[in-house]
């Protein structure tokens, strides 16, 4: 996020708890990964900075630790950016983000549910408008593995080491890959009218890890089938979203090629197949957003508006994720 936004802002400060992560951020992650050091870049101890405020926050920390940092930080902007998950799985939580977002109507939350804003989930949306959202069956497919997790993080030995090995943190593939469920709500335009049919979740417990390394649901909304996998097993990654009507068929291939995204789209009735190819690079994931929040910062709107990425949204995401667990 912080290379993201280097290029459409003035100034960023990095906070983190411990001098050493701060350190290892900037010379273990930023500057092998992106060459050069942004000037515009300063490193603080979380908490130091209680006299300033900034036009917008973004916490970025493992989920367990979102609600009490937003606490913290109420004072300091009118707009935040939490990354997904929200929280963890846990209904206290919730019920305090919601308190707080229900308390603080002037300010604006956000999730970083950042798919949500993909040319290509763009187009997919106008497909399905253009259908009228005639469709009858759903299929979204979040299945990815731990592998590019580590290698980010290559300060883990294993990753039991991780929040992502504990369920109850906001970790399991039903909270980290939770892009899958988010997917489903946002074709639903947020209606998360859902009935569950059937589950089927795989626990991986040992002295160390607690955590859901697979699931498979199977949800309804009104006459609508949904079918959902999210998992940390598959390699390579399979990111898709299948949609059958009785007119048309689509599918949104995330990353089919390198970052690219591609739609396949057949018209039933006019027997006519198009291909949508999307180019895109891994950065890019964080761009979408990091512009997002920019023009939210510049039209500092915070009434009367729906936001894309409100943490609304999000809160319903993992209220659906603690019933299915």
């Amino acid at each position: 996020m912080a290379y993201a936004l280097e290029k459409l802002v003035d100034q960023i400060v990095l906070t983190d708890i411990s001098k050493k992560a701060l350190k290892r951020s900037k010379y273990n992650i930023y500057i092998p990964r992106y060459k050069k050091w942004s000037r515009k870049i300063s490193l603080q101890i979380e908490g130091k900075d209680k006299n300033i405020s900034y036009d917008a926050i973004v916490i970025a920390s493992p989920p367990d630790t979102h609600l009490n940092l937003i606490k913290k930080n109420i004072n300091k902007s009118k707009i935040f950016l939490i990354e997904k998950p929200i929280c963890e799985p846990k209904k206290k939580t919730i019920n305090q983000f919601d308190k707080i977002i229900n308390t603080y109507k002037n300010k604006i939350f956000l999730c970083g549910y950042n798919h949500r804003l993909f040319p290509s989930t763009i187009m997919l949306k106008k497909i399905l408008k253009q259908q009228k959202n005639n469709f009858n069956f759903i299929e979204i497919k979040f299945k990815e593995n731990t592998d590019g997790f580590l290698k980010a993080h290559n300060w883990y030995k294993s990753l039991s080491e991780s929040y992502l090995s504990k369920t109850k943190s906001g970790g399991g593939a039903l909270s980290e890959h939770s892009h899958g469920i988010n997917l489903c709500q946002y074709i639903f335009n947020d209606n998360v009218n859902f009935k569950l049919i059937s589950k089927n979740i795989n626990f991986l417990k040992n002295k160390k890890e607690n955590y859901d390394e697979s699931s498979n649901l199977i949800l309804s909304n009104k006459n609508k089938i949904v079918n959902i996998f999210q998992n940390f097993t598959t390699m390579p990654t399979e990111k898709e979203i299948t949609i059958n009507g009785n007119n048309f068929f689509a599918k949104l291939i995330y990353n089919y090629e390198n970052s690219n995204d591609r739609i396949i789209y057949y018209n039933k009735v006019k027997n006519n197949k198009k291909i949508y190819n999307f180019k895109k690079k891994r950065s890019d994931d964080f761009i979408y957003e990091a512009k997002y929040l920019i023009n939210i910062v510049k039209r500092k709107k915070t009434k009367k508006t729906k936001y894309i990425l409100s943490a609304k949204e999000a809160l319903k995401t993992m209220k659906l994720i603690c019933k299915i667990i």
